[in-house]
């Protein structure tokens, strides 16, 4: 008897254990995957994860990667989890301070401090939304930093993701720059300035050990077991649930990823990260959401980490996609 793939998702939503077919299916779906991995001299981790079936199929799952802004999403629940105990409205005006101001990719910074007070709820929106690296620095600070993102991840059980600290000292680190300046001492625009200071040899030989370093990574698994809570409903309130995933919708950085070679208007919820890349190593390129599929065959979450690749952004963007569409086509059929 010929069984579709999504007959065999209801038989297994049913309770009926489709082992015997469910493997080599999954074995397929991973050496399509590896196909693509094999197209970067990186090295390319992927899970992936139907929402209402609990199938799950994952390459290289276990492994660490560098989150890069991928941190903006467990940063953003922790601060909403805030919310829903009653420690922030959306509505608080929060103080952007000068400590926080990163210039680069962030609007927030182009008008501070001509504008220096933001609610809770737009700093969330720009932290993901727009990947906006000075709203992580004040939601991270406002949020607790390491202390209080290391107790979330114990109270979720999350084993595989850890956050030791703020994007831009990981970013800094990545670059050489190993003594950060105080409070007192920072300006904006000063992770250029000490980047720009570190001979080219010395930040490669710096992007080397900021890819061994187990500090601000993920696994693939871990990423899928996070988006899968917050899509159930297990991390946050319905309303705070709600806005996240609404937030994640109008992600408007990583296009040619994930959402690269989808159909037109496929909704995806989704987050984006990038390191630099001295010399031609790039730490890190990877993307992580959840997709909706078409013809109610339900939601899927999936993270692809790519990293220690030497091909251009082009390349590591087309491999992301790549793999995403195989996926989505897989669990459409």
């Amino acid at each position: 008897m010929n069984v579709s793939r999504r007959q065999c998702l209801a038989l297994l939503s049913a309770g009926f254990s489709g082992a015997a077919m469910a493997p080599g299916a999954a074995r397929a779906l991973v050496g399509r995957w590896r196909e693509v991995a094999s197209r970067t001299d990186g090295v390319v981790g992927v899970a992936a994860l139907h929402l209402s079936s609990g199938d799950r199929v994952s390459l290289r799952g276990d492994e660490r990667f560098p989150l890069a802004s991928v941190c903006k999403v467990p940063i953003a629940l922790n601060i909403l989890a805030m919310v829903d105990e009653g420690k922030w409205r959306l509505d608080d005006l929060i103080d952007i301070q000068a400590q926080d101001v990163w210039t680069g990719v962030s609007d927030i910074a182009e008008r501070w401090p001509e504008r220096k007070r933001y609610s809770v709820d737009e700093l969330l929106a720009r932290m993901v939304a727009r990947s906006d690296n000075t709203a992580v620095e004040t939601l991270w600070r406002v949020g607790g930093g390491f202390p209080a993102m290391t107790l979330r991840f114990r109270q979720w059980r999350l084993h595989g993701i850890r956050i030791d600290r703020s994007e831009r000292e990981c970013a800094l680190n990545a670059s050489g720059v190993q003594r950060i300046p105080s409070v007192e001492q920072w300006t904006p625009g000063m992770v250029d300035e000490l980047a720009a200071q570190i001979p080219p040899e010395s930040r490669l030989a710096a992007m080397r050990r900021f890819l061994a370093d187990r500090r601000d990574t993920a696994t693939p698994d871990a990423t899928v077991k996070l988006l899968k809570g917050l899509y159930r409903g297990d991390l946050l309130s319905r309303s705070s649930t709600a806005r996240l995933i609404q937030i994640m919708e109008g992600t408007s950085t990583g296009r040619a990823r994930l959402r690269g070679l989808l159909p037109p208007g496929t909704i995806v919820a989704h987050k984006s990260g990038t390191t630099a890349s001295p010399q031609g190593l790039n730490g890190a390129t990877n993307d992580v959401g959840v997709v909706t599929l078409p013809r109610d065959a339900g939601r899927f979450a999936i993270a692809v980490y790519v990293k220690a690749s030497t091909r251009d952004d082009a390349a590591r963007d087309s491999v992301i996609a790549n793999i995403a569409r195989i996926t989505f086509d897989y669990w459409s059929t």
